[in-house]
């Protein structure tokens, strides 16, 4: 009979921590969800990307400068936290895309997700066209940040693709100076220890293989904070006309990779390197490589 009891209260104590548990999650998950909608209102309470940025600059009193001192540490070997080929995280994985589309990007993208179901799939990077941003925040490789006080430069291993951020009060080109660009033209400000950013005069690309377009009237703002010790958070607003019906906001995160002995190293992307890697477009919307050059058959 002791022992019975005592299975029964060890039983009851287990049930009782797993219930608690459960009701921190999902407290949890109940407060995260709230956050998402109050980022996403935020979104539509503005009609451009440079009215939120206007509107985050007045709430920070202008912003701060930086100086060597002040500097927040963002040194070290970083990947993508989640989401695999997905641009927003937080898509489920047998979902659609979370944006709202307008009908002719939507039918662009349900035509590329029909062709992939199909065996047909295409990207332009096997062309070595660069990724761009914003595809530039949801790529799988190694990443590193440098900040200093006037500029913060962002790499991403892939094409070795470069962002520069522009923190010394400049602003954009002129109207009659900008063209479209792969990652565009990038200008912030500090508020306390987050990096706010602005970024216009991009090129059209889509987000990923199954993901939608975005035109070249893209633009973005960021908000990129460090959490804790491992982890930089973004919080992501995608304003399109073309191609958005509203606002897109995501959150994107990115891991800091254990490195005790200092071997990680972001190497030099080179997609031409290799005469045997080229890739065209097929007329079904697949990829297929040029002609092989270690055989003399026509591989097409």
């Amino acid at each position: 009979m002791i022992n019975i009891r005592t299975d029964l209260l060890g039983l009851a104590v287990t049930l009782c921590g797993f219930m608690v548990f459960a009701s921190s999650a999902a407290v949890a998950q109940d407060a995260a969800a709230a956050e998402k909608q109050a980022m996403i209102a935020k979104g539509l309470e503005h009609e451009t990307a440079w009215d939120l940025y206007l509107a985050l600059q007045a709430e920070a009193d202008g912003g701060q400068e930086l100086t060597w001192t002040t500097l927040p540490d963002w040194s070290g070997v970083y990947t993508r936290t989640r989401g695999g080929l997905n641009f927003d995280p937080d898509q489920l994985p047998d979902g659609l895309p979370t944006a709202k589309l307008t009908p002719e990007y939507h039918a662009a993208m349900m035509e590329r997700i029909e062709l992939t179901e199909q065996g047909h799939q295409f990207d332009p990077l096997g062309t070595c066209i660069s990724p761009g941003h914003p595809r530039w925040l949801n790529l799988p490789s190694f990443r590193e940040h440098i900040v200093t006080p006037e500029q913060t430069t962002m790499i991403t291993e892939v094409f070795n693709s470069v962002r520069r951020i522009y923190t010394d009060g400049r602003d954009h080109l002129p109207e009659a100076e900008r063209y479209p660009i792969h990652n565009g033209d990038s200008i912030g400000f500090w508020d306390g220890h987050r990096l706010v950013v602005h970024t216009n005069q991009l090129m059209a690309h889509y987000y990923e293989r199954v993901q939608p377009d975005y035109s070249e009237q893209v633009e973005t703002v960021e908000i990129w904070e460090q959490v804790d010790d491992r982890t930089l958070q973004v919080d992501v607003w995608i304003y399109d006309p073309p191609a958005l019906v509203e606002p897109w906001y995501t959150r994107q995160s990115y891991s800091k990779l254990d490195d005790p002995e200092k071997i990680l190293r972001i190497g030099h992307y080179d997609c031409k390197g290799n005469p045997n890697s080229d890739t065209y477009m097929t007329e079904e919307g697949g990829t297929q490589f040029t002609d092989l050059t270690f055989t003399d058959q026509d591989d097409r």
